[in-house]
């Protein structure tokens, strides 16, 4: 057993949490954290694996997997983990990113053994509960959620927007649930491939918070994964070609179009960023606060609580492992988005002519910090927050060190980060609007999802 790090915290502030990280021979790393006010575990399995790890031919494989690795693993056959550990009192969840699927479990602390046994199970011997059968019923199970989500009104929003904001060739273009060329085409053999390449304990962070004593926990953590067997890095997917780099500083400056069974008008302004650990990823954090973040700040102020001019507004920074994009929303029930554009674009600009003050800095801190203390009063949201830590910056009790640079910013980076990234020439729009309703940004164009 490889011990990596120990941190300390007793007397430190809320943000530095007492995390052990190990690493066990095979590979996975493990991050422990003990909870001693309830009786559950808190357990969060992220794999480094994600939309944009998928070769062309097999888009949707990453989300696809969230499911496969529900049907059956060789001492869990079929329904199994689900059924034993519901029987446990336990309940799980999963979901996939660009960059990650990431599998979660809450279950009674006695229930321990049972859940590293289930989920060691499905990382070493998966492959086993791979059949045709399986395959077949998860591929008409993904296609379903494809087609009811894109059946619900604005349900196409979020992809349309991905594919219009990064450019033909970025491992971020194509949706995360996949096309349906690709989804209907998947064959075993693929799926195996699949699953080889990428579900490999080098390739995971498993981490747990509740109720166990960190020596006993990972001592049971080496029993049930030391059987699992070390096929070493996972599958990193060469870049394709710089076009799509040029083209996401650049800028798409593109105008895409969705027309859906909406009862109001919808406008996306997006920008193209910076990926995790840019240094400024903080600052477009605490912009998008300053922007929108209730009553007194900029945009919710001008769009809704001065004006009738929408109904729903927000403002959101998005950084990913490869690229990241600032996103800025409105609905309305009567203005043209055009007319939304121009004012949205008057709200940015005078982050340049009429810097935030002090006190608004303070304010969106302050409201952003709030939002991550609650987090922290979570099993389930502080075992993630561990988990990404560790796996995005090596560092487990990365907390208190990243809410620095968060401190660290000053009112001068925000006009900076406004001026650099979010520049109107480098802005992409989606409208989307009814059939028939003529109110959505001139020149817009039709988006097509695969």
């Amino acid at each position: 057993m490889i011990h990596l790090a120990l941190v300390a915290s007793v007397w430190a502030s809320p943000l530095a949490v007492d995390v052990s990280v190990h690493q066990l021979p095979n590979g996975l790393t493990v991050v422990l954290s003990e909870n001693h006010r309830t009786d559950t575990i808190a357990l969060h399995l992220r794999y480094g694996v994600g939309s944009k790890d998928e070769r062309p031919g097999e888009r949707g494989s990453a989300h696809l997997f969230e499911h496969l690795m529900f049907e059956g693993s060789r001492n869990a056959p079929g329904n199994a983990f689900d059924e034993w550990l519901t029987a446990a009192g336990g309940d799980d969840n999963a979901f996939t990113s660009e960059d990650e699927t990431a599998y979660t479990m809450t279950f009674p602390s006695g229930a321990l053994d049972l859940a590293l046994f289930l989920e060691s199970d499905r990382m070493g011997f998966l492959g086993d509960g791979l059949t045709e059968q399986n395959l077949a019923n998860q591929k008409a199970v993904v296609l379903a959620e494809r087609a009811r989500r894109y059946d619900q009104p604005n349900g196409r929003d979020s992809d349309a927007l991905v594919v219009l904001q990064f450019p033909e060739g970025h491992p971020y273009h194509h949706p995360v649930i996949g096309t349906v060329a690709d989804v209907q085409g998947l064959d075993l053999d693929g799926v195996r491939d699949f699953w080889g390449r990428h579900y490999r304990p080098r390739n995971a962070v498993l981490g747990m918070v509740g109720h166990f004593d960190t020596e006993e926990a990972l001592a049971r953590i080496e029993h049930w994964f030391s059987d699992v067997p070390d096929r070493g890095p996972a599958e990193v997917l060469p870049p394709a070609g710089e076009a799509w780099r040029v083209a996401s500083e650049r800028g798409v400056a593109s105008d895409g179009l969705l027309v859906d069974e909406v009862e109001e008008r919808t406008l996306y302004l997006s920008w193209p960023t910076v990926p995790i650990g840019h240094p400024d990823e903080q600052a477009l954090e605490l912009l998008s606060w300053v922007l929108s973040a209730g009553r007194g700040t900029r945009l919710d102020d001008r769009l809704y609580y001065g004006s009738d001019l929408a109904s729903d507004c927000n403002a959101w920074s998005f950084p990913g492992v490869v690229d990241g994009h600032f996103v800025v929303y409105a609905s309305t029930s009567s203005v043209r988005l055009e007319r939304l554009a121009r004012v949205i674009g008057r709200v940015l600009a005078s982050v340049g002519s009429r810097p935030p003050s002090a006190e608004e800095l303070d304010r969106a801190r302050g409201a952003l910090r709030g939002s991550r203390l609650d987090r922290l009063e979570e099993p389930e949201d502080l075992v993630e927050m561990l988990v990404d830590c560790q796996f995005l910056h090596g560092d487990a009790a990365c907390l208190e060190d990243r809410w620095a640079r968060y401190e660290a910013v000053t009112t001068e980076d925000l006009v900076r980060v406004a001026r650099t990234w979010l520049r109107p020439e480098r802005r992409v729009s989606l409208s989307v609007v009814s059939e028939g309703d003529r109110g959505g940004m001139s020149g817009a164009v039709p988006v097509e999802l695969p």
